[in-house]
């Protein structure tokens, strides 16, 4: 789908946005996190539940906590990324004099890329030091790893729901069909699935 975009636009003469390199970016990270999350499962002999995974992450298997680890990282990254590129997108199309609208989407943005920092930078050295991650032979101590899973999923429900709404006001101030306004409406409330699925996801963590 990405790469049909892209590949549009060049057959348009159309040149890149700073969402579309975003976008690019975010792909990447993505199909690496599929990647080890395809492996993981293989690598620890678990079941598909997070939490399961963490039981395991805790036995004297590097290349299962690395491939852990690794997977949390990403996951931050490709998330923020995802959003980033969205928010971008917004103030692309909905070019408007609504600088409340502008700054809500730049303050969205602060938070989700903190977020996607927090979560990079917290799953490569929740253990003190970093090779405690995938070595309990390694003195140190590390951090709850559930409760940091669980908590740093929590500002991703929120933005997502805001993120999810932030268009809404401009959608209905468009000049179009009210049939317009209700497809343009049910397309970006299509979303609001993944945000349930995000909801679930925390409650079945725990």
């Amino acid at each position: 789908m990405v790469s049909g975009r892209c590949y549009s636009r060049r057959l348009q003469k159309v040149l890149l946005e700073a969402d579309d390199y975003v976008l690019v970016l975010a792909t990447l990270f993505t199909f690496a996190l599929c990647a080890i999350a395809i492996i993981f499962p293989r690598i620890a002999r678990a079941g598909t539940r997070l939490s399961t995974a963490v039981e395991h992450a805790h036995d004297e298997n590097k290349p299962m906590q690395a491939s852990f680890v690794s997977w949390m990282a990403l996951y931050g990254a490709s998330v923020a990324l995802s959003k980033c590129a969205i928010l971008l997108l917004y103030i692309r199309v909905f070019t408007t004099n609504n600088r409340a609208f502008t700054v809500a989407a730049c303050v969205i943005g602060f938070l989700v890329g903190a977020t996607g920092v927090a979560t990079t930078v917290g799953s490569i050295f929740q253990c003190t030091p970093v090779a405690r991650n995938w070595s309990d032979a390694v003195q140190g101590h590390c951090i709850n790893k559930l409760d940091f899973a669980r908590y740093t999923a929590i500002p991703n429900v929120v933005t997502g729901f805001v993120m999810l709404l932030l268009p809404m006001p401009m959608i209905w101030r468009l000049s179009v069909t009210i049939e317009q306004k209700i497809a343009l409406t049910a397309t970006f409330l299509h979303g609001i699935m993944s945000v349930v699925l995000d909801d679930i996801d925390v409650r079945w963590m725990g």
